[in-house]
């Protein structure tokens, strides 16, 4: 079993992978929805989710189970071999399906005929995907490889972007560049995981006993897709390009974000449910208590943070034609935090036990609620409606994942500590916002500025809470 130090270096090395993840769109984005405008962006994000959709029934589930399944096996590895082997021709199988699917439906889907040089990229990226094995070196943690890999091709993509999109037409190859991106990363993983395992396993396959739990797990994030990929689809055949363009702006800053709390949960996965095979239960214990408080230190101001400076943000990505998204993101930013203590409750309570059952039920309550009220909003609201039905559909699964996952919460959520974080984050809140009042400046200083100063009174309070010797062991 790898040393406590260990957990700490994944976790910083996959916060390193999550921050490349914030960094390259902050980069580029504002470059490329000046250049592209809301319509053509629509356009690349509509298709996006396609490939999402794609990408998510081509794996079944296989991208959260197979975590799960490597890390029970990773000491053997001639079983390691075998499980990998078997999931892998899963997952190819199952592509093949929906390659076909989507060929089929050029035939009939007007929105696939006008634009079918994006479908044929998304297509390419469905069909080279199963190469990626990411639930491998999930299962593995191996989170250096990752971050190395990851930053490589985000560097390359960049220069690629900025030398050749230069027009409002150049959509496709930003499309393009960006799927050159994910192909060049999943095929550098299949190269690479012939130092983990053997290709050539002798033993006989078994497919059988994967497919209950990969298709469990595959209906809950079937559901949970619904919700972050479903909303802009409906949005693109029920509002528009324009519309769906000015969505993805407003949802951003909240994507790039919720991916830096989501890093915990990924590192925490893979350990947690070796510990629940292992029976180490003071280790599971310990470590989940830990994790609930860091979620909540970072999930809580980042908030509030991201409410105060949205208009700021919104210019600076996009520029006064993407003002439509501010309200828009205002309204979604609450997700941070719910979503980051439904990562607490479903991947490092319910999935690690093998409550998969419990899981599923969470996310599809939520996945119906969200159904429901974007056709009932986004007809009259539109983008605001796809994010109030967001929300809300958040707030039913985090409840769901809470009721079955209660018996594990207790005594692990630490009152105390919460009061004072939230105190904290309300004080620096205050703040900011009265200074921002007295004085403001150009968008990007504003972002700057005030983050600084939000943070460092946060911090500030948080020591003045615990003491030096405990706010040490609060942020480390």
């Amino acid at each position: 079993m790898e040393s406590r130090s260990s957990i700490k270096k994944n976790a910083l090395l996959n916060i390193i992978y999550k921050l490349s993840s914030m960094i390259f769109p902050l980069i580029v984005y504002p470059y490329v929805s000046r250049i592209l405008l809301a319509e053509n962006l629509g356009k690349v994000a509509f298709f996006s989710n396609v490939t999402s959709y794609g990408l998510l029934f081509g794996s079944i589930g296989i991208s959260t189970y197979g975590i799960r399944a490597i890390a029970k096996v990773r000491d053997n590895k001639e079983k390691l071999s075998k499980t990998v082997k078997e999931l892998f021709l899963i997952n190819s199988i199952i592509t093949v399906l929906v390659l076909v699917f989507l060929g089929v439906s050029l035939i009939w889907v007007d929105k696939f005929k006008s634009n079918r040089y994006l479908l044929f990229i998304s297509m390419a990226q469905i069909a080279i995907a199963p190469l990626s094995m990411e639930w491998l070196y999930g299962g593995l943690e191996e989170y250096s490889y990752i971050t190395k890999r990851a930053i490589i091709f985000k560097v390359i993509s960049l220069f690629l972007i900025f030398g050749f999109v230069r027009t409002q037409e150049d959509y496709i190859k930003y499309a393009l560049i960006l799927g050159l991106s994910s192909v060049g990363n999943y095929i550098c993983n299949f190269a690479f995981s012939r130092k983990f395992i053997y290709f050539r396993c002798s033993e006989k396959l078994e497919f059988v006993k994967h497919l209950k739990p990969s298709l469990t797990l595959f209906a809950s994030l079937l559901a949970i897709s619904v919700y972050t990929s479903l909303d802009s689809v409906m949005l693109g055949f029920i509002n528009g390009d324009n519309a769906v363009g000015l969505y993805d702006m407003a949802v951003k800053a909240k994507t790039v974000t919720l991916s830096l709390i989501n890093s915990i949960s990924g590192v925490l996965l893979p350990r947690l449910s070796y510990y629940v095979a292992q029976n180490a239960k003071n280790q599971y214990n310990e470590m989940l208590k830990k994790s609930i408080r860091i979620i909540f230190m970072i999930a809580v101001p980042l908030t509030v943070l991201f409410e105060i400076e949205a208009r700021d943000i919104i210019i600076i990505l996009g520029g006064s034609e993407y003002i439509g998204a501010v309200s828009c993101m205002r309204i979604i930013m609450p997700i941070l935090l719910i979503s980051g203590f439904s990562n607490i409750t479903g991947n490092q309570i319910l999935i690690p036990h093998g409550l998969d059952k419990y899981y599923t039920k969470a996310v599809v309550c939520g996945a119906v609620i969200d159904v429901i009220l974007n056709g009932l909003l986004m007809p009259r609201y539109s983008i605001y409606g796809a994010a109030l039905a967001t929300v809300i559909a958040e707030v039913v699964q985090m409840l769901v994942q809470s009721y079955y996952s209660r018996s594990y919460l207790k005594k692990r959520l630490d009152i105390t500590c919460m009061k004072r974080i939230v105190l904290s984050t309300l004080i620096a809140g205050t703040m900011v916002c009265i200074s921002r009042y007295i004085f403001s400046f150009h968008p990007f200083i504003n972002i700057l500025l005030y983050t600084f100063v939000f943070l460092g009174i946060y911090v500030v309070f948080i020591y003045a809470f615990y003491g030096k010797k405990e706010s040490m062991k609060f942020f480390l």
